[in-house]
């Protein structure tokens, strides 16, 4: 009997965090929730974030020494309430847009030397805005 429930418990887990990429703990994920691609990322009223394609992943592998940290370009369409846009974010640098700073604060899970190439599905993504205050730098 145990063993039944135990198997039920497991299915309902998985089930759950199948719906919802947002509910998967992804290592490298931990700031917020993050979305894959295809999915939307509401991050007010007047921005939601759609990652659709990564563009570049050059990050420096987690075991290695690098010069470069490198980079994740990510094809995003944004969706700004009065027009849709698609652009192509750095995980380096925020894009000045809607009164503020939107930047691509996460991206998991993190390069390693130990697996393949990230499969585009394996991807998950946090965005970031930062609204216009009186002394409002780019944040980075």
């Amino acid at each position: 009997m145990s063993r039944i429930i135990a198997a039920t418990l497991v299915t309902v887990s998985t089930a759950a965090c199948a719906t919802k990429s947002e509910e998967v703990a992804v290592p490298g994920c931990t700031e917020m929730a993050c979305v894959a691609i295809g999915e939307a990322a509401t991050l007010n009223e007047l921005l939601v974030a759609t990652p659709l394609e990564v563009l570049e992943d050059s990050r420096c592998p987690a075991e290695a020494d690098c010069i470069w940290e490198g980079r994740v370009l990510l094809k995003t369409r944004l969706d700004l309430g009065h027009e849709t846009i698609t652009v192509q974010l750095d995980s380096g640098e925020p894009l000045r847009i809607n009164g503020g700073y939107l930047r691509l604060a996460e991206v998991a899970p993190y390069a390693s030397t130990q697996w393949s190439p990230i499969a585009p599905g394996h991807y998950r993504f946090g965005f970031a805005f930062t609204p216009d205050g009186p002394t409002t730098a780019p944040p980075g």
